[in-house]
């Protein structure tokens, strides 16, 4: 049976160094290895796909809405034949091959291989401050050897007051407002999550905090009292899924792109979240 099959969330924890996961890294863009197990960024939301062969194949969306990609680019670290491996929107209906992941058993672990035939790979075997993850075209490295750990759903809705469980990044400075700032596209979604593509509206904002954020859109929309009742969610790309926004904004400047829901709608009872506390289920 497919590792994936009935799993609505994972974390994918690398074999050669224990205790390291993949995570989303904080610019939205890049993925990186993270000891941070209780942060939203090492999960990973499952999405099932057919691979370019027709086969059962998974996108693996990330804490910002977007999707693991084993992209064409040389990259700067690991084997001479790795590739960067990324984050990335999802702008076309038919996923392209780089979004596909497919779990091939490798004795009691699994290794990750992409449409493209290049397969998940971490870096820092020797340098163990390196936190690099490449794709490479073999598979004999145990560091493309992967736990992947089925993460519970969480049974009730997270609270506006929550904290953001995410990964944080050691720094020597706050961030400046130039780091954050961009453009924000946003609209309401339907009752069933479409949305119309003429209504979008555009502000500028200024920092990445999420609470900000959620006060912004509700004095846009004329709503404050409804900030309660709503659920942002980002769309990363014409064809991505939403994606609840329970972590800030990444650093960077980025345009982000907002589908607002009413609690009690279909889209909205529609959603998902992972138990981040929960233990592991295989």
């Amino acid at each position: 049976m497919d590792v994936f099959n009935g799993v609505r969330f994972v974390r994918l924890r690398c074999c050669a160094r224990r205790g390291k996961y993949l995570a989303a890294d904080v610019d939205g863009l890049s993925v990186c290895l993270s000891g941070q197990r209780g942060v939203h960024n090492v999960v990973w939301a499952v999405h099932h796909a057919a691979g370019p062969d027709g086969g059962p194949c998974v996108l693996l969306r990330g804490a910002y809405g977007r999707y693991l990609l084993a992209t064409s680019v040389q990259a700067g670290t690991g084997p001479s034949h790795g590739v960067l491996t990324t984050q990335d929107d999802l702008d076309h209906s038919s996923p392209p091959p780089g979004l596909l992941w497919q779990a091939i058993p490798r004795r009691s672990t699994f290794v990750l291989r992409s449409g493209t035939g290049r397969y998940l790979r971490a870096n820092g075997r020797y340098l163990r401050w390196r936190r690099a993850v490449t794709s490479a075209g073999d598979n004999g490295s145990t560091m493309m050897q992967w736990d992947i750990e089925n993460v519970p759903i969480r049974m009730t809705r997270p609270c506006i007051l929550d904290p953001t469980y995410q990964l944080t990044h050691a720094r020597r400075r706050p961030l400046t407002e130039s780091e954050v700032a961009r453009q924000i596209r946003f609209v309401r979604g339907e009752t069933n999550g479409a949305v119309n593509e003429g209504a979008w509206r555009t502000m500028r904002l200024n920092t990445h905090n999420l609470m900000q954020l959620r006060l912004t859109l509700a004095c846009r929309l004329g709503a404050s009292r409804d900030v309660t009742r709503t659920t942002l969610c980002i769309r990363a790309g014409r064809y991505g899924h939403l994606s609840p926004l329970l972590v800030d904004l990444p650093i960077g400047n980025n345009r982000i792109d907002i589908v607002i829901l009413n609690h009690g709608t279909q889209a909205d009872n529609d959603l998902r979240y992972p138990d981040l506390n929960a233990p592991s289920i295989g």
